[in-house]
């Protein structure tokens, strides 16, 4: 619960919420269904929502460190000039499960790192979350066993759960988040609530078919980087990068400059780049540090597991995704497992 307190709302109520939203400025982005999964997408309705989902096919990711960025135009006259073009509105993601809104939490301190990404953090601030206790698993997640999920505690400025049908406990995570729940005159939760929200909770953990056992994997990978499962998976791998989009954590990218025909004036992009292509680890002249398919598979995993960059920083929160849209159905847990010696 956060500091400020906590209400009680009905799907009326929560139709209300967005409706405040929409009267401050905010455009909504919320979970809806495509096909036979869930994308987050504009909303302005609740009845839209599906607040039953398990997890959509991009992360929230996508709202604040988006494919393809414009970060400035510029002018080479006299001069070198720069103007600064971040595509920065107000929005409000709506219905975000608690392994996303770690992963958010990763991405805010990754780009908060000297020298700070000023165009994600102009979009982080003038965003504002609602987080989404989730209402089941399924046998791809595996949040539980890293400590993610199923239960949030921070990241959000509204945590919502759904403790009966159509009965849900709103909890406060910033001022933010206050001041916009003061306005709709809800009733304050009481202990009840709070023990439906515990049964809930205990519930989804039992629910997990999915481990993973990433404690120490970090210094066991790197030393196993001769190990058969890197050569053998990548015989499966198609190196496409899908895992990379999908990945909630994944923030790789790319520079480049975009000249006019004058050569006067420009503009810089910043757009998703994953470790998987060929192309990420080429350098001057043609000289590539992971040519082989394998290498750039294990670069990856190590990145996973913690193991990329010299530290123990695991970059994967259990969401499931890459298992689920990788087309060569490559599971990074199995591999975690045989490295363990399972």
């Amino acid at each position: 619960m956060g500091e400020a307190g906590a209400f009680v709302a009905e799907l009326n109520d929560l139709q209300r919420l967005l409706d405040e939203f929409t009267k401050h400025g905010y455009t909504v982005y919320g979970p809806i269904v495509k096909g036979k999964s869930w994308v987050f997408s504009k909303v302005s309705s609740i009845r839209e929502l599906d607040l039953n989902y398990t997890r959509t096919i991009l992360p929230p990711k996508k709202l604040l460190h988006p494919v393809k960025n414009r970060i400035f135009d510029f002018k080479l006259n006299d001069g070198f000039e720069v103007f600064e073009s971040c595509n920065v509105k107000n929005i409000v993601i709506f219905g975000i499960h608690p392994c996303d809104l770690r992963a958010i939490e990763k991405l805010d301190e990754f780009f908060s790192q000297h020298p700070e990404d000023v165009c994600y953090e102009a979009r982080r601030k003038r965003t504002l979350i609602v987080g989404l206790t989730c209402n089941a698993v399924d046998e791809k997640c595996f949040c539980n066993s890293l400590g993610t999920g199923p239960e949030a505690s921070t990241g959000f400025d509204i945590l919502i759960t759904q403790i009966s049908d159509g009965f849900f406990l709103v909890e406060v995570g910033s001022s933010k988040g206050l001041d916009i729940l003061k306005t709709l005159d809800l009733a304050e939760a009481k202990p009840e609530h709070f023990e439906a929200k515990r049964k809930h909770i205990e519930h989804l953990k039992s629910s997990f078919t999915k481990t993973a056992d990433f404690e120490g994997l970090a210094t066991l990978a790197k030393d196993k980087l001769d190990h058969k499962i890197w050569v053998e998976t990548a015989e499966r791998c198609l190196s496409c990068g899908n895992c990379s989009m999908v990945c909630p954590v994944c923030y790789c990218f790319d520079l480049y400059d975009s000249l006019d025909l004058t050569l006067k004036e420009g503009v810089r992009i910043m757009e998703l780049d994953s470790c998987q292509l060929l192309e990420y680890a080429e350098v001057a002249l043609g000289g590539n540090f992971r040519k082989e398919r394998s290498q750039r598979l294990r670069h990856w995993l190590l990145c996973k597991f913690g193991a990329a960059g010299g530290s123990t920083y695991t970059s994967c929160i259990g969401c499931g995704r890459c298992i689920v849209y990788c087309p060569a159905n490559i599971d990074l847990t199995e591999i975690a497992h045989v490295l363990k010696g399972g």
